[in-house]
C-alpha cells in the first residue's frame, strides 16, 4: 500500500476529509468541473468518431478499419471530398451528435502517418 505524500494534494487516509476554503472557491470556480464529474455510466465506452484527410488511400482505411477494434464505442465515418467537410464542421457535426472523442487518421506519401486524437467536450468552442 502507498505511504502518504503530503506534498501531493490528496487527502491524508488517517484523518477526516477536510477541503480548505483556498480549494473550495476554486474547485467552485473551475470551468472544466462539469466535464470531469461526468455523471454518465462508466461503463458505457465514449463515443469516438474516426475519420480520414481527404482522399484517403487503401492503407489508411485499413488502419481506420483496425483502430475500430481497438476502441470500443468508436464509429468510422468516410469524410467526403469537396467544400462543407472542413474539420472543424465535423468536430461541430459530431459533437452535436453525442461523440466525445474524434480521430483524424493522416497519410503522407499514400501511407497513414499520423493520427490526432481531440476531445469534443465543448461545441460551443468549435467552429461550423
Amino acid at each position: 500500500m502507498r505511504e502518504f505524500d503530503p506534498s501531493f494534494l490528496t487527502a491524508d487516509p488517517s484523518k477526516p476529509s477536510a477541503v480548505p476554503e483556498e480549494f473550495a472557491r476554486d474547485l467552485e470556480n473551475d470551468p472544466f468541473a462539469s466535464y470531469f464529474a461526468d455523471v454518465e455510466d462508466p461503463t458505457v465506452p465514449p463515443r469516438i468518431l474516426i475519420t480520414t484527410s481527404a482522399k484517403a488511400s487503401k492503407a489508411t482505411y485499413e488502419l481506420c478499419n483496425e483502430l475500430l477494434g481497438v476502441f470500443p464505442g468508436a464509429e468510422y465515418k468516410q469524410r467526403k471530398k469537396g467544400k462543407g467537410f472542413e474539420m472543424g464542421r465535423i468536430a461541430g457535426w459530431a459533437a452535436d451528435r453525442g461523440y466525445k472523442h474524434m480521430c483524424v487518421v493522416n497519410e503522407d506519401m499514400k501511407q497513414p502517418s499520423k493520427h490526432s486524437p481531440s476531445v469534443l467536450a465543448f461545441s460551443s468552442l468549435t467552429s461550423r
